[in-house]
């Protein structure tokens, strides 16, 4: 009897009957990154390649060799240049060049078929949706998977190799013989780094603090763990600890976590002596001493200096915990898939660093954000290759280092590359500029994990730190520059965070006191209100004043006022014992407007905006409210229930509510 007919399932990554339906297919229909090939997939493929092999009807019919041989695949920019029988004309001519895969549901990849099994690897791995048919395999010009390709000079995109992909997603199909290892190796990085040194601008280049005396390194060649020295030349090492705690000793004996036994190794490579890595370089006593307290305190507000007086970062971007290792290092990278096709090799290429980091449990770890923020050369370890990134160059792996251009574009955006050099733009125009760079910076950083919740502030303290030394009006408060910008008291949560979960040991008022990831209004975050196409006549009033800070309360001076809510069916507010409508009321900004419940409220007035929304129309206003949670009978203490805001129906005014100006308390 024949054996059943079987497919390559791209939802749950193995071989399955046609007949069975898949029960690990998703609901989410989003297409995200590609993940790493999985140890389990690798032994899958290599397993299949063992039996006879030949093309399923679909990809014979595509012919894979003259895919590349004949397209000639344009790019976004040529293609915009085109005039529209031109791009009609042209999509005609390439369509024989790509595969339509049709409705997911229904998509059939052999797993006798070696172009199958290459399309299998390359296919997006999460957020597919069965009823999916935009995707396709296409060819593209193998430049445009680097981003800010389009700034590129000409000449490095005039001779292009053809990439196929689906979709130009990060994994590609390839007609080149692969390299093996490193092109650019971790000692071959040196030329790299040296030029980098040499010749580029301050924005690279690691500045020098004499506070550095105060930290401890690693000597590489002794193997211990001495005092910094002076103008001393060291890496730095950025990685996930995921809960593995170096044992003591293990330095003098060989048994590090393997991430950091290959940061050694790596650093020796490159010729230098010192390296910087917070399991061993700030004392890590489970409980601590006062004395051992503020010293580890001390040492976390300097993680500006550490970080950008390093002369590069090491980046783990693989693994989930300090045991993962350095691939190429210290254990092996992910194979690349290779199938012969009539006489051909082909194979599937690595995803960008960008794209690897996009999916690694580094980029969502809080304490990785200001390793980043704060340094000024990396050298990037996926799971795949290494790649060098600064402020004037990235040099991926498969880069040959005599093809560097000047100039090429950063890897991520400048404010987020070098937030140095950002901040010193700041000084001369500090409110629009640093407002929007601060709150990316939370927005991102609230978005991410951490293993401590006491660690809320710790994990970016050397960011603000950075943000008080450029801008002193900005100093922060548990967080927040309340004295140059009291009304960041009316930050909220974003959208994903369905009911925000207090961390105790940090007031209520401040973002550290939650978890979940923040951002602001844009009315509260532009100093001089929203832009004037959306509303005329603007005007701001009833600002919160800050006054000062003690301990974990701070005490404010501004407009109080009992609100009466009432939600059925939508959140309204309403004279206090009336069914008479003042305006609607939203929580935060969620797109619903019946989450708070109906009752009377005390609120604090943050700010008012009163605005017409076209020219000679009714005035509205525009009121965001912190909702305060009294404390005990007569402590005078309130705390942060959430944040609304109030619009009010045309000609209404708040003062109509008899607003009282007041002293606050919050904690």
């Amino acid at each position: 009897m024949a054996a059943p007919a079987t497919k390559l399932c791209v939802f749950c990554r193995c071989v399955e009957p046609i007949s069975q339906p898949c029960a690990a297919i998703p609901t989410s229909r989003a297409i995200e990154f590609i993940a790493p090939l999985r140890a389990h997939e690798e032994t899958l493929i290599l397993g299949l390649q063992q039996h006879p092999s030949t093309l399923c009807p679909r990809c014979a019919a595509f012919d894979i060799v003259q895919v590349f041989k004949d397209s000639n695949p344009l790019d976004n920019t040529e293609r915009a240049n085109l005039s529209r029988s031109q791009r009609l004309e042209y999509s005609r001519s390439n369509a024989k060049y790509t595969m339509e895969f049709g409705e997911l549901a229904s998509l059939i990849l052999s797993p006798n078929c070696p172009l199958c099994r290459l399309i299998f690897r390359i296919f997006p791995r999460e957020g597919l949706g069965t009823t999916d048919v935009a995707l396709k395999l296409m060819p593209f010009r193998s430049y445009v998977q680097q981003s800010g390709w389009d700034r590129y000079p000409t000449q490095s995109r005039s001779n292009p190799a053809i990439f196929l992909g689906v979709n130009q997603e990060s994994h590609v199909i390839i007609t080149e013989r692969p390299r093996a290892g490193y092109v650019v190796s971790p000692d071959g990085y040196r030329t790299v780094l040296e030029d980098c040194i040499n010749r580029h601008g301050p924005d690279c280049q690691a500045t020098t603090s004499p506070e550095l005396s105060l930290t401890r390194m690693i000597d590489v060649i002794d193997r211990k763990v001495v005092r910094c020295p002076e103008q001393c030349d060291y890496f730095a090492l950025s990685y996930v600890w995921g809960g593995v705690v170096p044992a003591p000793n293990a330095l003098e004996t060989k048994t590090l976590p393997n991430t950091i036994e290959d940061a050694i190794v790596v650093t020796r490579k490159l010729g230098r002596r010192y390296l910087w890595v917070d399991a061993l370089c700030i004392d890590q006593t489970p409980n601590p001493t006062p004395i051992q307290r503020a010293e580890k305190e001390k040492q976390l507000k300097m993680m500006d200096r550490i970080y950008s007086s390093a002369t590069l970062t090491l980046v783990a971007v693989a693994g989930d915990s300090s045991n993962a290792g350095l691939p190429g290092v210290g254990r092996p990278r992910t194979h690349q898939v290779r199938e012969t096709i009539a006489g051909h090799t082909f194979f599937t290429v690595p995803p960008t660093a960008l794209a690897e980091m996009h999916a690694s449990t580094w980029s969502t770890r809080a304490w990785t954000l200001q390793e980043e923020l704060l340094s000024r050369r990396y050298l990037y370890f996926t799971s795949t290759h290494a790649e060098f990134a600064c402020a004037e160059h990235r040099v991926p792996e498969s880069l040959e280092v005599t093809e560097m251009v000047p100039g090429w574009p950063r890897p991520l955006p400048a404010w987020y590359k070098s937030i140095h050099s950002a901040l010193g733009q700041c000084k001369d125009t500090p409110d629009d500029m640093l407002i929007s760079m601060f709150w990316k910076v939370i927005g991102n950083y609230t978005s991410r994990r951490m293993s401590n919740d006491e660690d809320s502030i710790n994990a970016l303290a050397g960011v603000m730190a950075v943000i008080e030394k450029s801008v002193p009006a900005a100093a922060c408060v548990w967080g927040l520059p309340l004295a140059a910008f009291p009304r960041f008291l009316g930050w909220i949560h974003d959208e994903e965070v369905e009911t925000p979960k207090r961390r105790g040991a940090f007031p209520s008022w401040s973002w550290a006191g939650w978890e979940g990831g923040v951002k602001i209004s844009n009315m509260l975050m532009l100093s001089k209100g929203w832009s004037d196409w959306k509303y005329r006549d603007m005007s701001r009033d009833m600002v919160i004043r800050y006054l000062g800070v003690n301990g974990a309360q701070i005490e404010v001076e501004g407009w109080r006022v009992s609100l009466e809510i009432r939600t059925e069916p939508f959140s309204e507010a309403v004279f206090p014992g009336t069914e008479e409508m003042i305006g609607y009321v939203e929580e935060r900004d969620l797109v619903h407007h019946n989450t708070i419940p109906s009752g009377r409220y005390e609120c604090l007035v943050v700010e008012r905006f009163t605005y017409r929304k076209r020219e000679g129309g009714p005035v509205y206003q525009m009121v965001f409210m912190l909702v305060l949670e009294p404390g005990g009978v007569g402590s005078g203490v309130a705390e942060r229930k959430t944040l609304i805001t109030l619009t009010t129906l045309p000609g209404v005014d708040l003062m109509c509510l008899g607003p009282v100006e007041k002293r606050v308390v919050l904690e």
